[in-house]
């Protein structure tokens, strides 16, 4: 196989790839706002009370819950506006590996390691329970990705100069 074949191969191999990667973005982003949507329906309250009786909590820990909440609704604000941004940016570039993309799967990684010690801060405070998901682990591969588009970036910036 000629070089010159090698390279137009490559070149469609790329294309191809990224066309996949805008479908699936658009594909994601749709999702997402679905499943918002659906959660935030799923969260209106049912004749319930989610009313945490402060009187059986010392003032400190109304205060520690009271930022836990805080932050795990901050956090899944931003994780939702981030992950928005990240699928829109996704479906516009010709490549993922940009500072910007990496910026935002950082983000998202940071925002899912902060909700999920948040949530474990406020029930235990509530209920005296620790219960841990793997919502931190997530957070952790997403910082890791990030790292990786990072490094793709400059294998990018590379390549392109070589040509």
């Amino acid at each position: 196989m000629k070089l010159s074949e090698q390279k137009g191969r490559e070149s469609m191999d790329k294309e191809q790839l990224t066309r996949k990667i805008q479908r699936i973005s658009r594909i994601s982003l749709i999702a997402m706002v679905a499943y918002g949507a659906l959660n935030i329906f799923g969260m209106l309250p049912e004749k319930r009370s989610y009313i945490i009786n402060t009187k059986e909590h010392s003032l400190f820990e109304n205060i520690i819950g009271g930022i836990a909440v805080i932050a795990v609704i901050f956090c899944v604000i931003a994780g939702f506006v981030t992950a928005f941004m990240l699928l829109n940016e996704l479906g516009r570039r010709r490549t993922p590996f940009t500072r910007k993309i990496s910026n935002l799967l950082r983000n998202i990684g940071i925002y899912m390691i902060i909700t999920e010690i948040g949530k474990i801060i406020f029930i235990f405070i509530a209920a005296r329970e620790i219960r841990v998901d793997l919502f931190w682990f997530a957070g952790l591969v997403l910082y890791a990705f990030s790292l990786v588009f990072r490094y793709g970036k400059d294998l990018q910036k590379l390549s392109d100069e070589t040509l």
